[in-house]
């Protein structure tokens, strides 16, 4: 019986918001951490020669993006490869308003529009340029740290 609650448990903790949602720079760019700060990731991008990997996401409210982040970005494993692969971006639709700067709202609904943004999570892998789009990625059951890598590596080209 114990066994059966758990995932029933985790699935409402998640629903609710009860589960933190995640942590993102409002300003600047770090190797290997989510900046909400697209223009400053752009010109590191530029500089260091690395595709991107643009995060659009609900943080705060959608079970998906909350199970992505508690699989996958949770792990060091995952930071570590994008510390020297990629410059991660997170476009963030909370329905907490005080998760992303005034500045960035309006923004990031434009963005979604021009990226064609059908629902959250979606992953999008941009050239080094911060235009050319090198593929989509998105959420599912069962990923972890090393299979979304591969998925990574398999539109970036490592």
């Amino acid at each position: 019986m114990k066994q059966k609650l758990i995932p029933i448990v985790m699935m409402l903790l998640l629903a609710t918001g009860v589960a933190q949602a995640a942590e993102y720079m409002t300003s600047g760019v770090e190797a290997g951490k989510w900046t909400q700060d697209l223009d400053a990731a752009t010109r590191y991008a530029a500089d260091k020669d690395l595709p991107m990997m643009v995060m659009f996401t609900g943080s705060d409210w959608c079970y998906w993006c909350k199970l992505m982040d508690k699989d996958v970005f949770s792990a060091e494993t995952f930071f570590k490869f994008a510390a020297d692969e990629l410059v991660l971006v997170a476009i963030n639709y909370p329905k907490d308003k005080s998760l992303v700067p005034e500045a960035y709202q309006a923004r990031n609904k434009k963005l979604g529009e021009q990226f064609k943004v059908r629902g959250v999570p979606t992953y999008v892998i941009l050239g080094s340029d911060g235009k050319t789009e090198l593929g989509r990625l998105s959420a599912g059951k069962g990923k972890t740290p090393e299979s979304f890598i591969k998925e990574v590596k398999g539109v970036i080209g490592n």
